[in-house]
């Protein structure tokens, strides 16, 4: 969708990990206030993104396979098919897309590069009426009315 994707080096509360640590230490990372989700990098730290790992990702993974997945490497928890929306996306397309994928974090895409993770609640606030009004102002003529 994206093409090669690269955490922009600027981006404001991106946190990364690098996908080979474990996943003890995301999950010290994860447990950090404001910190819901960790770009999974490969290199430095604004190297390719392979993955996005949030803890319902970490929770699934203790559940599935015991407390000793804690000592693994994050790269084997990480989903590589991670939404993403584009920086213009409206906050219509972005609900959508939570809602779509069934997850509570999203990559905010400005061209190949991460420039923000969203959660839903980033969302939750935005006028999305005034979104859904837009378009069917745009999709559906103005009925006129007669005297």
């Amino acid at each position: 969708m994206f093409g090669t994707m690269r955490r922009e080096p600027d981006a404001a509360g991106v946190r990364t990990i690098h996908r080979d640590r474990s996943v003890a230490e995301a999950a010290q990372l994860l447990a950090q206030p404001g910190t819901g989700a960790l770009v999974v990098v490969e290199g430095e730290a604004d190297g390719t993104v392979t993955g996005l790992l949030t803890q319902r990702d970490i929770f699934r993974a203790v559940a599935a396979e015991g407390p000793e997945i804690y000592s693994r490497s994050v790269w084997l928890i990480t989903d590589p098919d991670f939404p993403a929306v584009d920086i213009g996306a409206s906050a219509q397309e972005r609900l959508k897309t939570f809602c779509e994928r069934r997850v509570d974090h999203i990559a905010l895409m400005d061209s190949c590069r991460i420039s923000a993770i969203l959660s839903i609640w980033d969302c939750a606030g935005q006028d999305i009426d005034k979104d859904i009004g837009q378009a069917r102002t745009t999709a559906t003529p103005q009925a006129s009315s007669h005297p």
